[in-house]
């Protein structure tokens, strides 16, 4: 893919905020952005038909939440790559947002240049997870005061007997 451009994919409820997310993407000769959707039922709908390497999706929107929308994108377009774009801080939000598939969570707080790179990151198949949001993960893997151990997610693999 490093001669091919990141074919990128906004799916937000808010209009101002995907024309200011295309254009800083169109900025750079390395992506282009082949579809918008002000809802999460278009978004998996343009996903399919599309087929872009990113999608960047918000959380909270009327009718399907990014979660959702999440999972059934994935399972409309599984070699697509989703990074969450939300507003939200709410642990629960990204540990069902990771579950759901997205590789990714970012926070729309974040510097552009941020933003740019993560997108990058995604497209060459690796997650990336907003600073601020890494100690809330880590929380909720390793467990705090109140929290299943697991926060919800599944037992890890025991790793197989070594031959000594």
């Amino acid at each position: 893919m490093a001669e091919d451009k990141i074919r990128v994919l906004l799916v937000d409820d808010h209009t101002l905020f995907r024309s200011g997310i295309r254009s800083l993407l169109q900025s750079y000769a390395c992506f282009e952005v082949v579809g918008e959707a002000g809802d999460g039922r278009e978004g998996i709908r343009l996903a399919g038909q599309l087929r872009p390497d990113v999608v960047l999706l918000d959380n909270n929107m009327p009718g399907l939440s990014g979660r959702e929308a999440a999972r059934l994108l994935l399972e409309e377009a599984p070699e697509t790559r989703v990074l969450m774009l939300t507003v939200s801080e709410d642990a629960d939000d990204l540990i069902e947002t990771l579950r759901a598939g997205a590789c990714g969570y970012l926070l729309k707080n974040i510097q552009a240049e941020t933003l740019v790179s993560a997108i990058k990151t995604a497209a060459q198949g690796e997650s990336v997870v907003s600073p601020q949001m890494m100690g809330k993960l880590l929380s909720g893997v390793r467990g705090s005061p109140g929290r299943p151990a697991s926060g919800g997610l599944p037992p890890a693999p025991a790793a197989p007997p070594r031959n000594a």
